[in-house]
């Protein structure tokens, strides 16, 4: 990588060596087809290995993951970030993928994430992340809010980030800058991600061609603890970057205010599919955008209130 007064440097023949680093809790139910998803990667000619991070699973998982030879590691720390930071000093790769113990890779992705690295100057990459077909209505509500896939979030003006469950890091980089915050429970890869740029100052690749397949929770319950730990997330960073962040008594009267017309929206729109004026299918969107905000709203103030993760 160079300096951003540099002059770019010709692009090189990509990574010799990569490691794919997943934490993983209580994840027995999917991270076989997740690791076999791995196994079956096409077209990659580099060295890799593959590390799992556990953080302190009570179910079979370990039994899954030795099925598959890989590494296996545990972390008594709680969170992904811990996992991730175990990962990091114990990878051997220049390049660090991440994805999580619930998506699935299609067999190009691994591919399709190294090839960016071929330019000296490109540390960040995002994939693609799309949701398994959705058969409960908390996964429909998740597989049509825009809230998996990178797209969006690497052109934020105000901390762009790339999702940690499809990224790829060069490994000097993200030891460069102290790994991953393991104080932060989630958002961590947006704290991840805003560090690594303040310090490598380059563009965030977006590589829609990586795709991968995520396992949306499929209960209410799941959707709300979900939401209710990304809002705790948001509150922690807004203390963790007081001078980029602000808030003020009058961000919480729009919270109110948003907060009271989502509720409003998914009422209306429930009567009128009742009555067979709206469709069936807008009521539950809103229903469960509403369920979602609430949770999110309620875990930042929880946090905000206590500074501690529920």
């Amino acid at each position: 990588m160079t300096d951003p007064g540099e002059a770019p440097r010709p692009a090189g023949d990509g990574p010799m060596s990569v490691s794919i680093v997943v934490p993983a809790l209580d994840a027995e139910a999917t991270i076989g087809d997740m690791l076999a998803g791995l196994a079956s990667q096409a077209g990659v000619s580099c060295r890799r290995e593959v590390i799992v991070v556990d953080g302190g699973s009570r179910d079979a998982t370990a039994d899954v993951v030795a099925r598959f030879g890989v590494r296996l590691l545990v972390e008594p720390k709680r969170g992904p970030a811990a996992a991730r930071n175990l990962g990091l000093r114990e990878a051997s790769g220049e390049i660090i993928c991440h994805l999580d113990a619930d998506t699935v890779p299609t067999r190009g992705w691994l591919r399709e994430m190294l090839v960016p690295f071929s330019d000296p100057d490109v540390a960040l990459v995002g994939g693609k992340t799309v949701s398994f077909p959705p058969e409960t209505p908390a996964q429909r509500y998740m597989a049509s809010s825009g809230r998996l896939d990178a797209v969006d979030y690497v052109r934020r003006p105000l901390f762009p980030f790339v999702p940690s469950r499809n990224m790829a890091v060069r490994r000097e980089a993200a030891l460069a800058i102290g790994g991953w915050a393991d104080d932060l429970i989630t958002a961590e890869d947006v704290d991840f991600c805003h560090r690594l740029l303040a310090a490598y100052p380059g563009p965030i690749v977006y590589r829609e061609s990586a795709v991968l397949l995520h396992r949306n929770r499929a209960t209410d319950d799941g959707l709300r603890k979900q939401a209710w730990g990304y809002g705790e997330g948001v509150a922690h960073l807004y203390e963790r970057y007081p001078g980029e962040t602000t808030w003020h008594w009058t961000d919480a009267g729009k919270v109110v205010g948003l907060l009271c017309g989502r509720a409003a929206r998914a009422a209306v729109l429930e009567t009128g599919a009742r009555l067979r004026l709206t469709s069936s299918n807008a009521a539950e969107l809103a229903r469960y955008h509403w369920l979602w905000s609430w949770a999110f709203w309620r875990g930042f103030y929880s946090y905000r209130r206590t500074r501690a993760y529920r």
